[in-house]
């Protein structure tokens, strides 16, 4: 299961932070930045219909919102929204050109970006895409009102004003300096959505109304579980390669089987080793591999009254063997597979230091000594009235890696003497009806990685960010988030932030526990398209070979 991170420059597509802080694309057994098959569009057939598989269909299209805020959504959304910057094939920013063709900091002091949009640019109702929906944006997702349900208010918190400057010109101002400003100003909604906080909220829960990129929503059929695109015929672009995009839910456990039996034509096998291996046996087929800043994590809840006891949560990160985790899920894959030490920079990028401070390795005696601590003794550990230290994970139904990790985690938390139940649920209420709302104690999936890391991080670490969905933060971190998102200079951003993880472990927040390659297999025939890892895809050229 997916949980994306970030509405900005590129998406919320699998992308991290890797040109100022100095990526190394040879970091690792998994070398290639992109694997897509790419091949010019004249080599392509004109027209056809692309499925894609996702694991459940959207709870809100807008994917600003919380409960819109998933990869499923984000993949469905993305070639009908505008944004202002991309990922290019060398992994640095570039402006999206098909909707802005210059952005300038046109001063530090106070910080101003003057963008300069592109006049072709139209929503699919035929309105301009300008002013209105670039100040609606700021509104909607700078905290100012609350009842905006926004994903996160980081960089629109910081903007004083969004306003009109020259010609095809929106001039936006900070009151203080925010470092990132490249993520803002993705996934553009039209101003009709950000006119109110009803609008924001559910305007779109069961289908989006406009779109300003090359496909736009056609239909939503919830019985067959499938999300249409069609050709936008006000689109100003390249003109797409495919009539139509088929987003289809599957359970992940059988998309290997539906792409095998020609009911879908990609799919995203994320960690799981026993579906690389059988897709790389299958004809017909082609596995792609890139590496990724995407990570499986658990993270801790408070649903229960030890859960809110930082010694228990520093046990169980004792107890927990990461390493064998990590081994047995990503090892037949990555063979020299290591764990990832890191809650903001993953392997491969200038920053990632292990900030465990010991509590990331594997120590039983340790784990039993911060649960003697916290009034627990004994195997298994009992409090002084004799009630057993008893707790849950939750995971979401037809997703072998989190079955998988929740097993192995159960087992070594059981050494520990701390017994650990596995509660199952729905696919599609997994987000929305627990993690959202805090009911867990433990949970496992994965974070997509952003472009911008630093900034990422805020939602989900400071104490009300709102993805911090088991609500564990301090003012220490919230402090030191602050001052890596203020600054502009790039070392003292990556002291700041490291500050910052060391703190996040030391509190019981959550345990990262590897880094996950961008694994996807397609049809043989198909063209443009795979594992993106750290870069931007162009929807207009995925097609299928002549």
């Amino acid at each position: 299961m997916k949980r994306s991170t970030l509405r900005g420059a590129a998406g919320v597509s699998a992308l991290v932070m890797f040109t100022a802080l100095g990526f190394s694309a040879n970091a690792g057994a998994v070398s290639s930045v992109r694997d897509i098959n790419e091949q010019p569009v004249s080599a392509l057939k004109q027209g056809g219909t692309f499925t894609y598989a996702i694991n459940s269909l959207p709870d809100n299209f807008n994917n600003s919102t919380i409960d819109g805020n998933t990869a499923d959504t984000s993949y469905i959304m993305g070639p009908t929204q505008p944004g202002a910057f991309m990922v290019d094939e060398n992994g640095k920013f570039a402006v999206d050109t098909n909707y802005v063709t210059k952005a300038v900091v046109t001063s530090k002091n106070p910080e101003i970006i003057t963008y300069t949009l592109n006049p072709k640019a139209v929503w699919s109702d035929g309105k301009a895409v300008g002013l209105a929906d670039w100040v609606g944006m700021w509104k909607a997702n700078n905290g100012t009102d609350t009842t905006y349900d926004a994903v996160s208010t980081s960089g629109y918190e910081d903007i004083s004003s969004v306003k009109a400057g020259g010609t095809n010109e929106i001039v936006v101002t900070f009151k203080k300096i925010y470092a990132d400003w490249q993520g803002l100003f993705g996934g553009i909604l039209p101003a009709s959505m950000t006119a109110t906080s009803a609008a924001y909220n559910k305007n779109w829960l069961t289908k989006p109304d406009v779109s300003a990129g090359p496909f736009k929503y056609s239909s939503m059929d919830t019985t067959a579980g499938t999300v249409t695109l069609v050709q936008n015929p006000t689109w100003w672009g390249d003109k797409p390669v495919l009539d139509k995009i088929i987003f289809r839910a599957v359970d992940p456990a059988n998309q290997l089987d539906a792409l095998k039996n020609g009911e879908v034509d990609y799919i995203d096998i994320g960690p799981s080793a026993p579906q690389y291996k059988l897709a790389k046996e299958m004809s017909g087929v082609t596995v792609h591999t890139a590496k990724a800043p995407n990570f499986r994590h658990v993270t801790f809840g408070q649903k229960d009254a030890p859960m809110k006891n930082v010694l228990v949560r520093q046990a169980i990160m004792l107890a927990m063997d990461r390493s064998v985790v990590a081994k047995a899920l990503m090892g037949p894959i990555i063979p020299n597979v290591q764990t990832l030490d890191n809650h903001i920079f993953v392997g491969g990028v200038a920053g990632n230091q292990d900030n465990t401070s010991g509590l990331g390795k594997h120590n039983l005696a340790q784990a039993k000594g911060k649960l003697a601590l916290a009034g627990y003794h004994g195997v298994p550990a009992k409090d002084a009235s004799g009630k057993a230290l008893t707790l849950s994970i939750t995971i979401p139904s037809g997703v072998p890696t989190s079955a998988s990790e929740a097993a192995l985690i159960q087992s070594s938390l059981k050494e520990a003497g701390i017994t650990l139940t596995i509660n199952v649920v729905p696919l599609g209420d997994f987000f929305a009806k627990y993690i959202n709302v805090g009911d867990f104690d433990l949970t496992v999936f994965t974070w997509v990685g952003t472009a911008l890391p630093i900034s990422s991080a805020v939602g989900i670490y400071k104490t009300d960010g709102p993805q911090n969905y088991g609500g564990i933060g301090s003012a220490a971190i919230d402090a030191l988030l602050e001052k890596a998102n203020s600054t502009l200079d790039q070392a003292k951003r990556v002291i700041y932030a490291n500050q910052a993880d060391a703190l996040i472990w030391k509190i019981g927040h959550s345990v990262t526990n590897y880094q996950r390659p961008n694994n996807t297999v397609t049809k043989s025939t198909v063209a443009n398209m795979g594992s993106f890892g750290f870069t931007s895809g162009d929807w207009t050229k995925v097609g299928f070979v002549k």
